[in-house]
C-alpha cells in the first residue's frame, strides 16, 4: 500500500467522526488538497529513505507537521473550533507511516529496561506495599492492557493516550481501595509499577523517546504531562530497581533474583523472540547483567567503609596505647564489625571471579573468550 492509500484510508479520529463537515480526511481526498497531500507524501518517502539527518528529526519532523497544519487551514479557512482537532489528524497522517522507521530510537535502554522487567517478574504486591487484591480489582487488567497496548498503537498521540488512560485508572483503583481518603502521586506509582512488571512492555523507553521527540509540546499539558512523567518514573525505578526499595530481605532479594536469572539464562528465546538479537548476544547479556547485579551489591557494601571513616569509626585515628581500659569493649566491637564486613566482601568478591570465569569457560570460541578476559580485566 503506497503513501496516498494510506492518507486517503487513514483511520478518523472520534472527534473527527462526529463532526457535521467534512473531516480532513474527507478534504485532504478533493483536488485541491492534491499539492499538499504530495508533499506530505514526499516527506514520509524522504524520512524513509533516509534523506535527513537522523539526529535532526525530530525537530524536522515537528516543523513540518506545524507547516502542513498552516497550510491546511490556509486551504480550507477552518473555523477556530476544529483546528486542534485538525492538527491531530495531520499529526497522525505524517506519523502513521512512519512509526516503524522512527521507533527504534533506543535499543540498548529498551533491552536493560526489558531486562529488568523480566529479572524482577518475581515483584508481588506486598513487595511494593501496596494491597495484594489489587489483581482482583476489576480495573487492574485494563491498566496492564493499556500498558502492553502501547507497543502495538502508531502515534505519538495513540501511545500517549494509552499511557495517560492507564495513569486516570490506576488513579481511580488506588482511590476506591483508599475509600476515596487523599491519595497522590507516592500512592499512583507503586500500582503503575506493578502493572507495568505485569504488563511487560518492548521498547519501553523508546516509546517514551518518541512521545517526546514527535509529539508538539503543546500537546503535552496538563493531565497528559502528569501522567506522562509518572510512568517516565515508572519505568525509570525499574531499570534501577534493587532490594533497598522493596519491601523485602536481602537474602529473600538475591534468591529470587538469583532464581528469575537463570530461568532467562536457561531460556532459549525468551529475550530473542522479538529477532532484534541473536542467542548468542542474548546470552552475553544476561551474563553482563548477571555481573553487573553482583558488582552493585558490592558497591553497596563497599560504602559501609567510606561511611565508617566518616560518622562511625571512633578508633581509627588512635594509636592502640592511647586506648583507654574502659574504652576496649567497643574497640573489640567495632573490630568484629569491620572483620565480619570484610569477610563478606571477600566471599562476593570470590564468588564474583568464580562467576566470570564461568562465563568464560561458555565461551564458544577462543576469541570470545579473549574479548571476555580482556572485558574484565583479567588479561
Amino acid at each position: 500500500m503506497d503513501q496516498s492509500t494510506m492518507i486517503d484510508e487513514s483511520e478518523q479520529s472520534l472527534e473527527q467522526s462526529r463532526r457535521v463537515e467534512p473531516t480532513v480526511s474527507d478534504k485532504m481526498k478533493r483536488t485541491e488538497s492534491a499539492a499538499l497531500k504530495q508533499k506530505i507524501i514526499n516527506f514520509i518517502r524522504d524520512v524513509q529513505q533516509n534523506k535527513m539527518p537522523f539526529d535532526s528529526l525530530p525537530n524536522i519532523v515537528q516543523q513540518k507537521i506545524s507547516d502542513f497544519e498552516d497550510e491546511f487551514q490556509d486551504l480550507w479557512k477552518e473555523s477556530d473550533e476544529y483546528l486542534r482537532e485538525n492538527g491531530e489528524a495531520i499529526e497522525k497522517l505524517v506519523m502513521k507511516p512512519l512509526c516503524s522507521k522512527l521507533i527504534s530510537i533506543d535499543l540498548v535502554k529498551d533491552r536493560e529496561i526489558e531486562f529488568s522487567m523480566k529479572a524482577y517478574s518475581f515483584v508481588q504486591a506486598k513487595h511494593l506495599e501496596i494491597d495484594e487484591n489489587i489483581e482482583k480489582h476489576k480495573m487492574f487488567n485494563q491498566v496492564v492492557d493499556l500498558i502492553s497496548k502501547i507497543d502495538k498503537v502508531e502515534t505519538p498521540r495513540e501511545k500517549l493516550n494509552c499511557i495517560v488512560n492507564a495513569g486516570k485508572q490506576t488513579s481511580a483503583i488506588v482511590n476506591q481501595m483508599a475509600n476515596n481518603q487523599p491519595t497522590g502521586a507516592d500512592n499512583l506509582l507503586p500500582v503503575l509499577i506493578y502493572a507495568t512488571l505485569k504488563a511487560q512492555p518492548q521498547k519501553a523507553y523508546s516509546n517514551i523517546l518518541f512521545i517526546s521527540y514527535y509529539r508538539s509540546p503543546k500537546r503535552i499539558t496538563g493531565e497528559d504531562e502528569y501522567y506522562f512523567t509518572t510512568y517516565e518514573s515508572t519505568l525509570q525505578f525499574i531499570e534501577k530497581l534493587d532490594y533497598h526499595k522493596l519491601n523485602i530481605n536481602h537474602q529473600e532479594f538475591q534468591d529470587l533474583s538469583k532464581e528469575r536469572l537463570d530461568n532467562i539464562k536457561n531460556s532459549q528465546n525468551e529475550l530473542s523472540q522479538n529477532g532484534v538479537f541473536n542467542m548468542d548476544a542474548h546470552q552475553n547479556y544476561v551474563n553482563l547483567q548477571m555481573i553487573k547485579m553482583k558488582i552493585q551489591d558490592l558497591q553497596r557494601k563497599s560504602k559501609f567503609y567510606e561511611q565508617s571513616k566518616k560518622y562511625r569509626l571512633k578508633f581509627n585515628q588512635k594509636q592502640l596505647n592511647n586506648i583507654n581500659l574502659n574504652e576496649i569493649p567497643d574497640f573489640y566491637e567495632e573490630y568484629q564489625n569491620l572483620y565480619k564486613n570484610l569477610i563478606e566482601m571477600q566471599k562476593d568478591i570470590h564468588n564474583l571471579y568464580d562467576l566470570t570465569n564461568e562465563i568464560i569457560k561458555e565461551s564458544q570460541s577462543e576469541t570470545k573468550k579473549q574479548a571476555t578476559r580482556k572485558f574484565f580485566g583479567i588479561l
